[in-house]
């Protein structure tokens, strides 16, 4: 495990100091921005004086229930403007992740709008939505034998159905793919600590009897390298900012970004 330590406190010039050698931030969104709804406090404040100091700022999630778009109007509403350029989410990344490992046919999706929107905009046909609700398996079972891939991720609308189809997709279908967008066991909500995407994936997992071919979110390198590709960022110079949970005690990236990253538990 990753050792942390405490922050001494920065004046003026030791701050200085610090930020200088930093080109970037990686802002985590929920629990450090926000917390459901609520706004951290601060949090705004914190993105304007870093990009009045001329820093890249990266918003970056394993939400993958929500659209890049969606998470503009977001941010916009905790008073932090932002382009869509500016949102990287394990929806976004892993549809990159189907152009750039030349997946071919249509994409099966478990999962969300959010994750649909962001397959179609890789120019993925794809579906799966409109099976949301189904309870009645038709006999004999098939499946459309074009789809290449299945991507799964937190889906509040999952079903034996959709794990299904997904499952003989990726069993029946010669070459077919099984792209996670996280692995997150948990989703952190006012009030409650709900499953995640995390526990979606291991029933698909458990059904087709192996590991997904990738998992994209964090902590894995495959968003990594999605943000910093995209960006042209050093990663010596890009610094992490994440809450550690108590789930979670590693910070995601530390030692892939020079050690950089500022965490913090509640």
């Amino acid at each position: 495990m990753t050792s942390t330590r405490a922050i001494p406190h920065l004046n003026s010039t030791s701050f200085d100091a610090w930020l200088n050698q930093l080109d970037a931030f990686l802002f985590d969104c929920d629990g450090v921005l926000w917390r459901g709804d609520a706004a951290i406090v601060g949090a705004k404040e914190a993105i304007a004086l870093l990009r009045a100091r001329g820093k890249k700022v990266i918003f970056v999630t394993n939400n993958s229930t929500k659209s890049r778009d969606t998470y503009v109007t977001k941010l916009a509403g905790q008073g932090i403007p932002a382009v869509v350029d500016d949102i990287v989410t394990s929806a976004s990344a892993c549809a990159a992740y189907l152009k750039k490992t030349n997946v071919q046919g249509k994409v099966y999706v478990v999962g969300e709008a959010g994750l649909a929107t962001e397959v179609s905009a890789q120019g993925f046909e794809n579906f799966g939505l409109q099976d949301n609700g189904k309870t009645t398996l038709p006999h004999p079972f098939q499946v459309d034998p074009s789809v290449g891939a299945v991507v799964i991720g937190l889906d509040r609308g999952i079903s034996y159905y959709k794990l299904s189809y997904a499952a003989t997709c990726i069993l029946q279908n010669p070459g077919c793919k099984f792209y996670a967008t996280n692995n997150d066991p948990t989703y952190p909500t006012d009030g409650a600590i709900l499953p995640g995407g995390g526990a979606c994936v291991a029933a698909l997992q458990t059904a087709v009897g192996r590991e997904p071919d990738a998992i994209i979110g964090k902590p894995n390198q495959a968003l990594l390298q999605t943000i910093l590709s995209t960006h042209s960022l050093d990663p010596s110079r890009t610094c992490m900012v994440e809450m550690i949970d108590r789930i979670r005690w590693t910070p995601t990236w530390p030692l892939r970004l020079g050690r950089r990253s500022l965490v913090y538990g509640h």
